[in-house]
């Protein structure tokens, strides 16, 4: 299944699998690293993304 998001006002396509979180598709498909996988569990802030405006872990 193709992904396609719009980041930074650029449309990307992905193939990843839905489960992966979005920080590692951001990272390693798209190589933007500015979001950080610290604690992998959402609770620092560190991966914190926009999403429609609005943040998201």
């Amino acid at each position: 299944m193709v992904f396609t998001l719009s980041v930074n006002g650029d449309r990307l396509a992905t193939t990843a699998d839905p489960v992966t979180p979005l920080v590692d598709v951001l990272r390693e498909e798209f190589h933007l690293t500015g979001a950080k996988p610290v604690c992998r569990e959402g609770f620092c802030g560190a991966c914190m993304v926009l999403v429609d405006g609005k943040p998201a872990p």
